[in-house]
């Protein structure tokens, strides 16, 4: 297999830039597709150019996640090229009723904001920031839809890839995984620092939260039983040695979580309140990162006995 061609586009906060990657050989393939602004839009087209490529010739777009980061240029890329869309079925929502499914968002997002003791104005811009990361990204032809699921396999570079649920990030976080040459497209579930496991609604649950930061460990060990080797993140630079990245992960959550015990035990008695000594240097955005590292670091201290109750809700 050729190697992946790594293109970043604009992104700005948190990281300055989000990843996509050409895949060439036989289907052409673009993992994600970034944020969708005019910059971005030129800078894509620009970048596959100097490989000798148009986006014409992308035959498969490779979806890993739902985020406005990973799908934003989805349909100019569809309008410029006949491209198969492959995405995890999880997210087929996000396509077929995307107001619907950033409205639930919304919804959830406030009365989380509002149970973790955030003050309603900070709320609001934390709001402001996320809808600025772009609107629901609608399509105009699902029929070049397809929906994949846990275990399948996916052809790009005349390999095969096999699609891995790896929650934690988000619930519908999926990685593609070349065992045989230990090879990942991680997308945000493993990056160069701790990705943020993002508190959202449980997919099983109506109306109550996912453990995040739960999940994410046990994908974390997940991946670390495939011993592997070259990692395609979704944001910063490819990486090799990927257990030494996640050992260095696993002891810095560790970490911070007894620091999160100590505030609690100091008598700070809300999610916000931590955070203001945890996160101090912070501002919006994106101080609400910090909001999901608490909440998780709170379900663990519970689960180890640690803390009676978890004030997250």
């Amino acid at each position: 297999m050729q190697e992946p061609i790594r293109i970043e586009l604009s992104l700005g906060v948190m990281f300055p830039s989000v990843n996509c990657y050409l895949v060439p050989g036989a289907p052409l393939t673009l993992v994600d597709c970034g944020v969708n602004t005019v910059e971005n839009w030129t800078l894509l087209q620009q970048k596959i150019a100097e490989h000798g490529y148009k986006v014409s010739d992308i035959e498969q777009v490779l979806i890993t996640h739902e985020h406005q980061d990973h799908i934003g240029l989805l349909p100019q890329i569809m309008e410029h090229s006949k491209a198969i869309i492959r995405a995890p079925k999880a997210i087929e929502g996000w396509f077929r009723r995307p107001e619907e499914m950033q409205a639930a968002l919304y919804t959830f997002q406030e009365k989380l904001y509002s149970q973790v003791g955030f003050p309603k104005e900070m709320a609001e811009n934390i709001k402001h920031w996320v809808a600025q990361m772009g609107t629901a990204t609608r399509v105009k032809d699902l029929s070049r839809f397809e929906f994949f699921e846990e275990g399948e396999y996916i052809e790009m570079g005349h390999t095969q890839w096999e699609a891995l649920n790896t929650p934690g990030h988000c619930p519908s976080q999926f990685v593609f995984l070349q065992a045989a040459e230990k090879r990942m497209f991680s997308s945000d579930m493993l990056l160069p620092i701790a990705p943020m496991p993002i508190v959202s609604e449980d997919p099983t649950q109506a109306g109550q939260t996912n453990r995040a930061l739960k999940d994410l460990l046990v994908s974390f060990a997940r991946l670390q039983t495939l011993n592997l080797q070259t990692i395609y993140p979704g944001h910063g630079p490819i990486f090799s040695d990927a257990n030494a990245v996640i050992e260095r992960q696993l002891a810095r959550i560790e970490m911070r979580k007894m620091e999160c015990l100590k505030w609690y035990q100091a008598g700070y008695t809300t999610v916000y309140a931590i955070h203001q000594k945890m996160y101090p240097y912070h501002q919006v955005p994106p101080n609400f990162s910090g909001l999901h590292m608490i909440i998780g670091y709170l379900d663990l201290l519970r689960a180890e006995g640690l803390i009676e109750k978890t004030i997250a809700q």
